[in-house]
Order: C-alpha cells, then sequence, then structure tokens
C-alpha cells in the first residue's frame, strides 16, 4: 500500500495545484480574449468532442455570436456562462465545475489497484485433486 500512497498523493497534489492555478490567474483583459476564453470553455452541441472554439459547425457559429452580443451587451463571463448551462445543460462546459469530479476517477483507479494488490499478496489455496 505504501508504494500506491506516494503516486496517488502526488496525483491529487498535481490536481490541487492545477486547480487553483485556474482559480487564481486573473482573466486577460478584453471582449475578445473573454469571448475566446468563453468559446474555449463550452462543447459544441454538434460535435460534442471539441469547444466550440475548435468548430466550424453552425451551431458553434452561432454560439460564438451569441458570446460577442452578450459581452457587448456588458455580461460577465460568469453570466454568459450561466446562460449557456440553463440552455443545454452541464453537458455544455468542457470541465466540470467541481473538483471533484477530477477526483472520482483517481480514486476509481486506487481503489482498483489496491483491489489487484490485495488480490496479488492473497494466498493462494490448492484445489484437491
Amino acid at each position: 500500500m505504501t508504494r500506491l500512497a506516494l503516486p496517488a498523493a502526488a496525483v491529487l497534489l498535481a490536481i490541487a495545484g492545477i486547480v487553483a492555478y485556474r482559480a487564481v490567474v486573473p482573466p486577460a483583459p478584453g471582449e475578445g480574449a473573454s469571448a475566446a476564453r468563453l468559446a474555449a470553455e463550452l462543447r459544441c452541441p454538434d460535435c460534442q468532442g471539441l469547444s466550440v472554439a475548435e468548430s466550424r459547425t453552425a451551431a458553434a457559429d452561432a454560439i460564438r455570436a451569441e458570446i460577442q452580443r452578450q459581452l457587448a451587451a456588458g455580461r460577465t463571463p460568469a453570466e454568459i456562462r450561466e446562460h449557456f448551462v440553463g440552455r443545454y445543460g452541464e453537458w455544455i462546459l468542457l470541465a466540470p465545475r467541481d473538483p471533484i469530479a477530477w477526483l472520482v476517477p483517481l480514486a476509481v483507479l486506487a481503489a482498483a489497484a489496491g483491489r489487484r494488490r490485495a488480490r496479488s499478496h492473497a494466498p493462494r489455496t490448492t484445489r484437491p485433486a
């Protein structure tokens, strides 16, 4: 178990660092930068594997235009994000809001590794012939 504890702690620490960095880094100035950043955070409704910034579909074009209109109207990036979450649901966000969503897969992997290790060290029983 000690061999797994150190790598698991390192991974958790790295994830916590990424989350903290994203929370502390100030946004770039200007509507263009805000629009680009918002478009990169939203999933394209048509091709779902790409962000709105990367996609060239009509739906992505419409979302980018809507982001620009709302920024020009004075809405904050958080308000615009909420607008799209209200319209499409949480799946529109490429990254989950809650950091726990990033930790659940790691916990599952750690549990599986622990179970596998426990099985490999368990005494083996032989069947009578």
